[in-house]
């Protein structure tokens, strides 16, 4: 009997002082002070364009590294990134393959980011025309974090996150819209830190006039997106996003009497290597 009162009275004392589990924390861009992060990056894209019967593919593949500062202000994350390490490789069926390295991004990319992730850009580095195939600043701003709902998230809740911006690149005028919805999955350690699983799928519409040796070319398309996001809501940041896309569009070029088929294939990936 003196056991079971102990018990008793034990688990009143834990109630009356707030013993339950904490709430979840808000999903949201908060950095506690300032970070310094390091992502490895890597992305591969083939276009394939029909022409005359004919199919020709053109190909973007690389590698790079990523120090990213962030550092919490009123309301806001602002971010600095700058290109620690880039080895890329664009290839052509008309020409030789071209090396890209880090030497040709000159500076850092910075941005801020609100509670949910809607970006203001500040400022891009400068990229020689090769490597802009590989490095877009205005791109990177608003597609590397994911959109966020600023709220507490429970296994199976859902928020639509829509980005659409348009500017000049080092190439020319870019303009996209992304549309997605992200789905929590669940949940996973890796190397000891606890993180949220959250999937991702939706559409990227997106148009570039660009400038390629001397001559103006368009592309359009319509790509399906769909991946994942690890999610540290511990440290509120970003360690893994992965997704892949693929879809059709076209390319206006000035030696051909029409719009010219084409079909998109790309996969990307972030992850966090250190902070």
């Amino acid at each position: 009997m003196k056991n079971t009162l102990v018990v008793l009275l034990m688990t009143a004392t834990v109630v009356a002082c707030g013993g339950a589990p904490p709430a979840p924390p808000s999903l949201q861009y908060a950095a506690p002070g300032s970070q310094d992060l390091t992502y490895g990056y890597s992305s591969e894209t083939v276009v394939s364009i029909s022409m005359m019967g004919q199919s020709m593919q053109l190909s973007q593949e690389g590698t790079a590294t990523y120090l990213i500062g962030m550092t919490a202000t009123e309301g806001d994350v602002d971010v600095r990134l700058s290109v620690h390490a880039l080895d890329a490789t664009i290839s052509s069926p008309m020409t030789a393959p071209v090396q890209v390295d880090e030497s040709a991004i000159d500076g850092a990319l910075e941005f801020s980011l609100d509670r949910i992730g809607n970006t203001t850009l500040r400022s891009e580095p400068d990229v020689d025309q090769e490597a802009s195939q590989m490095f877009s600043g205005i791109s990177l701003a608003h597609g590397f974090f994911p959109g966020l709902p600023g709220r507490a998230v429970e296994q199976g809740d859902q928020w639509v996150d829509t980005v659409a911006y348009a500017g000049e690149t080092d190439m020319g005028m870019r303009s996209e819209t992304t549309v997605l919805t992200y789905t929590v999955t669940g949940d996973t350690v890796i190397a000891g830190r606890p993180l949220l699983v959250v999937d991702m799928a939706g559409t990227v519409e997106s148009e570039f006039d660009m400038d390629v040796q001397g001559m103006a070319v368009t592309q359009a398309s319509d790509l399906e997106v769909e991946g994942h996001v690890l999610w540290d809501y511990q440290a509120s940041v970003l360690f893994e996003s992965h997704r892949t896309a693929s879809g059709e569009g076209s390319v206006r070029v000035p030696l051909a009497p029409g719009p010219l088929p084409i079909r998109i294939e790309s996969t990307e990936r972030a992850r966090l290597e250190g902070r």
